[in-house]
């Protein structure tokens, strides 16, 4: 084929663009990002509704039933369910898996007018709809900030100067913090004091909820200068609360401070509290941005994590490491970096073994250069290197070394058949480049429907036709072109005392006609057989546990309980099982 030819003609420019992509294919696994798996568009949201003080039959009839009619109301529904507790309801709205990512968040927009529409016809009391649609967003280091001697508010001052410092570097799309104690302010009411001034709880309340509101106090105009007139009330310190005047009791100036203890503490109970090694701490989440490479992000966390111990944080603040998916990865890539390289050495140990020393280093090269040229083309693509792409080049490595296999096999051959080496190469290219090219496109095919599947499916393994294709279409130009001019330069043409008589002559080559020709003369029971495996095949496919995903194995969080003591079995049992329902 031309192509062959051209290699031939232009062998220094062949070295180069074999250098280039064997160079640019290390710095792009290098520069590439990693991930664990591939990244997928969850198509799920929540409406969040909370109706303090309404029964759950309450919170069903006037909220979730009003929400759930309109957003049923909107396209690509797949599911929507509704849980209505006391006080609060809870909506899970899922979308169709066929829906395009592109067209999820447009999904998520609509969804959030709907429930905006809705609003006008909730009762006075409910909140206003939260809508949540970033699950998507995984937390890949999630660290336990803890402060030996610091009270609980100055580890929060510490761990808000920790979150401000990460949100501003580059990779990092979110900061969360976890187990912040929210403080308040207890006013508890001493009722002897109560009833011997004939204060009722009542007036206390509507004191209370008369203070701090923000009214509109109107202008003054003095000639032609128009004032603000503006309030300046609010509470500043707890003493303000307890110096404020009891409504309907101003003659007898009785205070708050009179009739109640005014301290200052935390909510309790806490909604979400965070311990580490049994110290109270404050958790800090930080979720790499799309596309980023999560070892290097977590590397430059970990830096600035460094820094700030040094020279903003005292002595005593520590950050541990709950989960820190940067290593994982690692360690995930590394395992198939390694399956990878020993598939390699296996390919091209066989290849040797059964087709002589030269020619199997020859299609080894060709093998590793087309992985490589792979590596760079997803790079050049915004490509990611995660299990799923690395899955794919063990997956299909027999595959990429059958087109260089044929070719060198084929001007092997032709060498053997007493033809000059240019003559046999050239030859062997024509002859296999187009039934080559049929059966790689016609194996890129079989993937393809993979890929433009709608369900998740074709999301999670994208990467994987996307990479088999590439690399096949780049094994068949290697054959081409850099297989036939290594042959060129490498292979030694036999000399006229060294060619046989006879090709494929031997004993196993005997054995193998034998069989064919037993194959071929009983053909009808041959297809007979097939048929019989086929069936077989297919019949035993139902004993094999499907399952899309593996399950996950790793354990990430550990829980103990302490009971007390009399605790029978039974309970302990029926504890457990509760805890992992939740």
């Amino acid at each position: 084929m031309d192509i062959s030819k051209w290699a031939f003609k232009n062998r220094n420019l062949v070295y180069f663009l074999v250098t280039v992509l064997f160079v640019g294919g290390i710095l792009s696994c290098y520069q590439m990002s990693k991930l664990e798996d591939p990244e997928i568009k969850v198509k799920l949201a929540m409406v969040v509704t909370t109706y303090p003080g309404a029964s759950a039959h309450q919170v069903e009839l006037e909220v979730t039933d009003v929400l759930e009619k309109s957003i049923r109301s909107m396209g690509n529904i797949d599911n929507v369910e509704s849980y209505s507790y006391n006080d609060l309801s809870l909506i899970q709205v899922e979308l169709t898996t066929i829906t395009p990512d592109d067209e999820v968040e447009q999904c998520w927009d609509m969804l959030r007018r709907k429930v905006s529409d809705a609003c006008a016809l909730l009762p006075d009391g409910a909140s206003t709809p939260i809508v949540k649609d970033d699950f998507g967003n995984v937390y890949g280091m999630f660290y336990a900030l803890t402060g030996d001697g610091l009270s609980d508010r100055e580890l929060s001052d510490y761990a808000e100067l920790i979150k401000r410092e990460i949100s501003d570097m580059t990779g990092v799309e979110r900061v969360e913090l976890y187990g912040k104690r929210p403080e308040c302010i207890n006013i508890s009411l001493l009722q002897d004091r109560m009833a011997n001034l004939g204060v009722k709880p009542a007036e206390v309340l509507a004191t209370l909820n008369g203070q701090n509101k923000t009214t509109y106090s109107g202008y003054y105009d003095n000639g032609d200068n128009r004032i603000r007139v503006t309030v300046s009330d609010k509470f500043k310190t707890v003493e303000d609360i307890g110096s404020m005047l009891i409504q309907g009791h101003d003659d007898d100036q009785l205070r708050m401070r009179d009739i109640a203890r005014i301290e200052k503490g935390y909510e309790e109970p806490t909604r979400n509290e965070l311990f580490f090694d049994s110290e109270r701490a404050q958790g800090i989440l930080i979720a790499a941005s799309s596309g980023s490479d999560i070892v290097k992000v977590g590397a430059a966390v970990e830096k600035k994590l460094a820094q700030l111990k040094e020279s903003r944080l005292p002595a005593g603040v520590e950050c541990h490491k709950v989960f820190y998916q940067p290593e994982r990865v690692g360690a995930s890539l590394g395992t198939f970096v390694i399956n990878l390289i020993e598939s390699v050495i296996i390919v091209v140990v066989i290849l040797m073994l059964a087709m002589g020393f030269k020619s199997g280093i020859i299609i080894g090269i060709s093998l590793i250069v087309t992985v490589f040229g792979s590596f760079l083309f997803l790079y050049t693509a915004d490509g990611t290197m995660q299990r799923v792409s690395l899955a794919a080049f063990v997956l299909a490595m027999g595959m990429l070394v059958d087109n260089a296999i044929v070719v060198s096999d084929s001007a092997l051959v032709n060498m053997q058949r007493g033809m000059r080496k240019r003559v046999a190469i050239l030859r062997a290219c024509s002859s296999t480049s187009l039934p080559l090219l049929a059966a790689t496109v016609i194996a890129i095919l079989t993937f393809l429907p993979i890929y433009y599947s709608p369900h998740i499916t074709g999301e999670l393994l994208s990467s994987l036709v996307v990479v088999i294709g590439v690399s096949l279409m780049f094994s068949w130009v290697f054959a081409l072109t850099q297989t036939p001019f290594f042959i060129q330069e490498f292979v030694r043409r036999p000399r006229p005392d060294e060619l046989k008589a006879v090709l494929f002559s031997g004993k196993y080559y005997n054995k193998f006609r034998s069989a064919l020709g037993w194959v071929i003369n009983h053909r009808y029971a041959t297809v007979g057989c097939m048929v019989v495996m086929l069936v077989v095949a297919a019949w035993s496919f139902k004993f094999i546990p499907k399952v899309f995903v593996p399950a996950l194995d790793k354990q990430y969080f550990t829980l103990d309980m302490w009971l007390p003591e009399g605790t029978r079995i039974e309970e302990t049992d029926q504890i457990a099982m509760e805890m992992a329902d939740f």
